[in-house]
Formats: structure tokens, C-alpha cells, sequence
């Protein structure tokens, strides 16, 4: 099913006819195919939604270069359309971003979230510092000198499969900070975390702890970034526990 939504066709899927409202978003790159499953345990309670988000899956690209409060005014717009109030949200690494701004902004329409493995937290090592000094002085002015395939050694993998408007939106939300928020959260949030993350470190579960009033911490231990496909069995488990 397609809505338009932020002058953009928005995909969408629904499952169950439970009573209460559950929204899956998933992670950058991703899309909500991987989420079926996951929306379909899930339906013995409530009806479920999963979206794809603009620029994935298939829903159209976004018609200029969005950032990630963007996007969030895209799944406010799209919950508000659809009538879907007093939503519980799984936001997966990007979508734990939209996750975080809708709880803090619209605390009206959001019951709770669940974080998995979620984007949001940008903290950058020494060494990573380092390095973008010395792009920015010494590979930066002179990279249109530079071949493509130089060039690309520089941008990260999600970077280089992009094109067009998509590889500005990328500019703008890998780095956005969203810990200002965290405190305005007052909902319910389970924070789940594949121990094995080598995307975003498990140690960051520390921080959405200290700072979100309500939070409780979850492990999937072995699980990489993606704990719903590497350590399925648990994180249904956790499910069960928190929403079943």
C-alpha cells in the first residue's frame, strides 16, 4: 500500500487487527521487508505497521535533501494521515533516530519506544578526529585532482552505493547528534543492543541508561548490529517480554 506523504509516495505494509498501534521503522539501507517477520509475531496483539522509509524499499525518493528532523515530521505526517495514535515504535539504528525525535516532540501520539541497536549517539575517537583532519587539509582541496576510485576510498560504504539526492541526505543525518532529546523522553523505552555490534558499540546502552528517565537495557548476546536476523530467538524473546 502507497500514501503520499511530505509531497512523497510512502510504502507501507499493515498486520493483525489488535487493538493497540505498533510502527516498526527500519535502519538505514534497509527496508521493511526484513520486518515481516518480525511484524507478524508481533500481530497476535496489535496491528502493525512498517514503513519504508523515502529513499528505500519502495517508497520515492525524497524531492530534496532531507535530515533526519526530516524525516520525522515524514512519520508524524504519515501516523497523523493514517490515524494511528498512542503508538509503541521498534526504531532500528536510523529509525531509532525518528524513534527518539517523535517520543521527545510528540509525546501525545507515542506510547513507547523500543531502540534497537539505534543511531543517534555520535561520538568521535581521537583517531577518528585525526582522520578528518587530515581530509579536510590535505585531501579535500584536492580531491577533484583525484581519480573516482581514489576518491571513493574516502567516503564510507553506504556513501558510495547512493546517488543523487540520497547521497546529500546521507551528508546530513550520519552525524547528528540527537542526545539533547534524550531527556525530554518520558515514555517507557527499552533500549535493545546486539552484544557483538560492530556498527555501534553496546557500551553506547550506557548512555541512553544515564540519560532517558525510563529506560531499561536488553542484550542480545552474539548479535551484531541487526538482532532481529543474528540473534533472532532472543530478541523475540525480549519482545515477548516487553510488548507480548
Amino acid at each position: 500500500m502507497k500514501i503520499v506523504v511530505k509531497n512523497t509516495l510512502v510504502n507501507y505494509e499493515q498486520f493483525g487487527q489488535g487493538p493497540e498501534q505498533l510502527l516498526i521503522l527500519h535502519g538505514w539501507g534497509r527496508s521493511l521487508s526484513e520486518w515481516r517477520e518480525t511484524a507478524q509475531f508481533c500481530a497476535q496483539k496489535y496491528t502493525v505497521t512498517i514503513v519504508d522509509f523515502p529513499g528505500f524499499g519502495s517508497s520515492d525518493d525524497p524531492d530534496y535533501a532531507w535530515d533526519t528532523y526530516d524525516y520525522a515530521e515524514c512519520i508524524h505526517d504519515f501516523l497523523m494521515k493514517m490515524g494511528l495514535k498512542k503508538v509503541t515504535i521498534i526504531g532500528h539504528s536510523f529509525g531509532g533516530r525518528i524513534a527518539t525525535i517523535l517520543a521527545a516532540q510528540h509525546a501525545e501520539l507515542i506510547a513507547k519506544i523500543i531502540l534497537v541497536d539505534a543511531g543517534g549517539i555520535e561520538i568521535k575517537s581521537m583517531a577518528v578526529r585525526c582522520l578528518h583532519f587530515f581530509y579536510a587539509v590535505f585531501v579535500k582541496p584536492f580531491r577533484k585532482l583525484l581519480s573516482k576510485k581514489i576518491r571513493n576510498q574516502f567516503g564510507s560504504a553506504d556513501y558510495r552505493v547512493l546517488s543523487g539526492t540520497m547521497r546529500d541526505v546521507f551528508k546530513k543525518v550520519v552525524n547528528q547528534d540527537l542526545r539533547q532529546l534524550f531527556s525530554e523522553i518520558k515514555q517507557p523505552t527499552v533500549v535493545v543492543w546486539g552484544s557483538n555490534d560492530q556498527v555501534l558499540p553496546v557500551s553506547y546502552t550506557k548512555i541512553y541508561k544515564a540519560l532517558i528517565p525510563q529506560s531499561v537495557i536488553r542484550i542480545v548476546w552474539g548479535a551484531e548490529h541487526s538482532p532481529h536476523l543474528s540473534g533472532k530467538k532472543d530478541f523475540y524473546d525480549i519482545l515477548k517480554e516487553v510488548l507480548l
